[in-house]
C-alpha cells in the first residue's frame, strides 16, 4: 500500500473517531468517550491506516 492511500485511510479513521467521540460524549458521558476512542483506534488500524512495515 502506498503512503498516499495509507494517509487517506488514516484521515478517514480519525475523522470517524472524532465524530463518534463527540456523539458518544453527548449521549453516554465519559465512559462513552473512552469506548468511542478505543473503537475508533481499532477501526483505523483494521482499515490499514496505522503505521506499518515497509516492504
Amino acid at each position: 500500500m502506498d503512503e498516499k492511500a495509507r494517509l487517506r485511510r488514516f484521515a478517514y479513521g480519525m475523522g470517524a473517531t472524532v465524530v463518534l467521540t463527540i456523539l458518544a460524549g453527548i449521549f453516554f458521558g465519559t465512559l462513552g468517550v473512552t469506548m468511542a476512542l478505543m473503537l475508533g483506534l481499532l477501526v483505523t488500524l483494521l482499515a490499514g491506516g496505522g503505521l506499518g512495515r515497509k516492504n
